[in-house]
């Protein structure tokens, strides 16, 4: 199952004048990184500048669960946070390894806590509103596209959309790739794809982090290209199956998953400057029309960076008015609402008079 399909708009874009942060071939350090990130980022240089940059040098630090935490609240993007994460395995013990791909009795419970989730989801409609954003210069500046709804539909373990209004207005369907980044599968299929044992994802423990009321362990993970079944098309060129890596909270009592950060690795040679994150937001939702809470997203967010061009797309997805989805529908016509069986057409009399 292919639990998303990201579009992206080759945009024209202007060059800033301003000129590029002195650049060394050492190893960034955790200063020189909180510098860029505070200084450079969004004036004279893009996430993706400087996680190609890392790329290429490394870091002097280890990326510990803490330091992590701590550039993820100041805005680094999942992009960025897998790069540096990366880059700082040289520091971790081997041990490390050994343990990270071994089986985890935690991450084999939520294993079963996902597939009953996916086996249990109900039927369901949904309303979902697109927000699209574009910065053709990697300034931070951006500027609304357009705001879109769709009515999604969750059934028999699928997901269809229909767009109802584009920046208010009721709209015919069209094509929801017309511009910017665009995503289909914020449900079941996510969580269902990243914990399939088929998938072999390795699961790193991260640290534990409070989020809202839940107290939530983080894992760090990988999704090899093989295993993968994330589809990512990129303008009109053909799609191509992409390996990702990132992170995800789990409810440390529930096991039920409240948030995964997604990110693309290594794409196709022919989109090395290209980079995509995603972040989905789950919450026990109570569907309209039934007693039952159910996990299910509120909010996703997706961004991709062409770095060739300095731009980037964004989409912020908000999902409302979680309803029941009715089967039992039954048309009738006329008067009678039980339905007639047909009656036996009587003999026509004969002309003749004989028996």
């Amino acid at each position: 199952m292919r639990f998303i399909t990201i579009v992206f708009l080759l945009l024209l874009a202007s060059f800033p004048s301003v000129a590029q942060p002195e650049a060394t071939n050492q190893p960034l350090t955790l200063q020189d990184l909180n510098l860029l990130l505070r200084r450079s980022v969004g004036r004279n240089m893009t996430e993706g500048d400087l996680a190609a940059r890392i790329q290429r040098f490394g870091v002097a630090f280890e990326p510990t669960p803490e330091i992590i935490g701590r550039l993820r609240f100041n805005g680094a993007h999942p992009h960025l946070l897998n790069v540096i994460k990366r880059a700082g395995e040289k520091f971790a013990p081997a041990s490390n390894v050994i343990v990270a791909i071994k089986a985890d009795p935690f991450i084999e419970e939520v294993r079963k806590t996902v597939k009953d989730y996916v086996d249990g989801l109900p039927d369901f409609i949904c309303n979902q509103e697109v927000q699209r954003f574009i910065d053709t210069d990697g300034s931070g500046a951006w500027q609304r596209m357009d705001e879109m709804a769709f009515e999604l539909t969750y059934n028999r373990k699928k997901e269809s959309y229909k767009l109802i209004r584009v920046n208010g207005i009721a709209s015919p369907q069209r094509s929801i790739g017309a511009g910017g980044a665009s995503s289909a599968g914020e449900f079941a299929s996510a969580l269902d794809s990243l914990f399939d044992p088929k998938t072999e994802a390795i699961f790193i423990p991260a640290g534990k982090e409070k989020l809202g009321t839940h107290q939530t362990l983080i894992y760090d993970y990988h999704v090899s290209q093989p295993k993968s079944k994330l589809d990512v098309k990129i303008g009109d060129d053909a799609p191509f199956i992409a390996a990702y890596s990132g992170s995800v909270w789990i409810d440390a009592e529930t096991k039920q998953v409240l948030r995964i950060e997604q990110a693309i690795e290594d794409p196709p040679a022919q989109y090395r400057t290209f980079s995509g994150d995603k972040i989905i937001d789950y919450e026990l939702v109570k569907l309209r029309g039934t007693d039952v809470e159910v996990l299910l997203p509120i909010k996703a967010e997706i961004t991709m960076l062409n770095r060739a061009q300095r731009s980037y797309s964004r989409n912020v997805i908000y999902f409302k008015f979680y309803r029941k989805f009715e089967t039992d529908i039954k048309f009738v016509t006329g008067d009678d609402p039980e339905e007639k069986k047909p009656e036996k057409p009587e003999k026509p009399e004969n002309p003749s008079g004989a028996k």
